[in-house]
Order: structure tokens, then sequence, then C-alpha cells
């Protein structure tokens, strides 16, 4: 038999199932790496799009970042988002992750868009050299390590203590990310794994007691958070659409994991708590020193969806039920 003939007959007999044109960009769509690709495409383009419209950084750190970081970040939200809900929820979270910081730019009031656009979303998408957006993707890195170790794998928690005190290194704000990721260890009743993501930040701990960068992170009072919600609301679309989000998103977790809502509620609201109070909105000090819990923030606001009454069927084929972590396996 021809050669020609011999592949014809077995590519027709060999139970390969070909994908119809209909079906093919559902099917696309069900896979990881091009759900990610596409998302870190269009996250590249608009970051492009504002770089050539706005004055930044052009440094190797700007371009490593760019470059480097920031498909990290996307597939660290990825992942935690996927893991409480399957693969359609971490898509979306990755989506508001991409989104979100532009979409909310027509949402400001224009005496205050400019001090946005020049100054608050460079920073966010480490378009400079300041030291938030590494701390962020660090934090991020250890809370999906975290996130893991609340299963199994006491390496992972190891991981998730020397990704923080990186983080820590980089910028001390981000050691009020350990409280959330003890807490949540030990409500998963893997206290071990808790001792191991503590004895991985001990060194930056030192580090930073020794160097006197944690004299920052004095929390502020009730006043300071109240001035600034009263200045959010005067220059975003609404303030209380912004409370509710993360407020619904704990909840909507909680149902799926209470450990897991632990680490990501915690991890925002103890930002919220102390470098929200003592920060603020006029000088553009409040969100630059919330970044690093902006990812927190968009993973609360993706979950809701899991709040939201779906048939069996809905629930079983795209919001993956996942086993409630509340102790070991």
């Amino acid at each position: 038999m021809p050669l020609r003939s011999w592949i014809a007959l077995r590519l027709a007999t060999s139970g390969a199932r070909r994908i119809p044109k209909r079906r093919l960009g559902a099917w696309l769509l069900r896979r990881r790496f091009v759900v990610l690709a596409a998302l870190q495409v269009v996250q590249w383009a608009a970051i492009l799009l504002h770089a050539s419209r706005h004055r930044n950084d052009s440094s190797a750190f700007v371009w490593g970042c760019v470059l480097v970081g920031l498909p990290i970040a996307l597939g660290c939200v990825y992942r935690i988002g996927a893991g409480l809900g399957g693969h359609w929820l971490g898509a979306f979270a990755g989506l508001v992750w991409v989104a979100a910081p532009f979409a909310v730019i027509p949402l400001y009031d224009p005496r205050y868009r400019f001090r946005y656009t020049d100054e608050i979303l460079p920073r966010a998408l480490g378009l400079t050299e300041s030291g938030e957006f590494p701390a962020m993707v660090l934090l991020l890195l250890a809370a999906l390590s975290t996130f893991r170790a609340l299963r199994h794998g006491r390496f992972r928690a190891l991981a998730a203590g020397l990704a923080a005190g990186g983080a820590a290194l980089v910028d001390a704000s981000a050691l009020l990310f350990a409280p959330a990721a003890l807490v949540a260890l030990v409500a998963a009743r893997r206290p071990r794994h808790a001792l191991t993501l503590a004895v991985g930040l001990l060194p930056a701990l030192v580090v930073v007691l020794v160097r006197g960068s944690a004299e920052g992170l004095e929390p502020g009072n009730w006043d300071g958070l109240a001035h600034n919600f009263t200045f959010v609301r005067e220059f975003f679309y609404s303030l209380r659409v912004l409370e509710w989000l993360p407020l619904a998103g704990a909840i909507a977790i909680a149902r799926r994991s209470l450990p897991a809502a632990l680490l990501v509620a915690g991890w925002f609201f103890t930002f919220l708590g102390v470098q929200g109070s003592s920060s603020d909105v006029l000088d553009g000090s409040f969100y630059r020193t919330m970044l690093p819990a902006l990812p927190a923030y968009c993973l609360l606001a993706a979950s809701i969806p899991l709040l939201a009454p779906a048939p069996r069927r809905f629930r079983e084929t795209v919001l993956v039920r996942r086993r409630r972590t509340r102790g070991p396996a």
C-alpha cells in the first residue's frame, strides 16, 4: 500500500475526533493557556496604548515588570480563582484583573482623573520604578502558595513565607499579609503549615526590623478612614459599590472555603484597616499604599458569581464544586 494511502487510512480509523468549526471557539475558551495568552495580549495592548498617551519610565526594571511580572500576576489570579470555582471563575478573575484598572478611569471625576491615570495606574501596572508592583506580584505568589497549602504541602507554606518575606524586603507593608495567611492555615487545621510559613517569613522580618522600615506600619484611626471614604465618594462614581464588592465576595468565597475567605478577605481588610486609615486620598497615598492588596480586591469582586443560585447542571459543569477546606484531607 502506498505511504500516502496508509497515512490517510490511519487517520480515518484512529478515532481522532475533528472539532466542528462552530464549536472551535468554545473548545479554545476551555483551554487555560489560550485564555491566559489572550488576556495577557489584551493587557499588553492596553498598557502600550496607555504608555503612548502618558509619561512613563522605560528602564530595564520597568520592562522586566511588564514582560515578566504581569504574566506571573495574571497566572496567580487565574489559579486562585480556578481553585475556588473552576476554569470559568479563574478566567473571569483574570478578566477582572486585566480590565478593572482601565475600566474605572471614566468613573473618576475629571478633577481627580489625571492623578489616577498619571500617578496611580502606572504604579499598578509596573510602569514605574517604585516597589509597589514587585511587592504586589510577590504577595500574589505568597497567596497562591498559601491557598494550595490549605489542602496539602508544607513546602508550599514555606514558599509562601519566603515570597511574603521577599515582598516585605521590597515594601515593609507586605508584612500585613502575614496575619491573614497564618489565620487561614490555622482555620484549615494546619498549625504546622502556619509555623512553616512563619519560619520562611522570619529572616525578612528580622531585616525589616533591623533597618527600621516597619515604623510606617502604624495604623491610623477611624476618623482617617472615614475621611478617605468621604473623598472617595467625592471623586468616584459610587462609594457604595466599592464597599459592597469585597463584602459580597468574602461571603461568596466563605461558601466554598472558610480558610480561603479568611486568606483573601483578611489580606484586603488588613491593608484597608492599617494603610487605608493612615493615608490620604487627596494626595493619592491612599491608593498607592493599597496597591499590594489590589489582587485581593479583584479576587473578591470576581468571586461574587458564586453567590448566585444556579441549576445543578450549570454548577457541575461550569462552577466546579471544590471540597471545603476545613481540615486535613
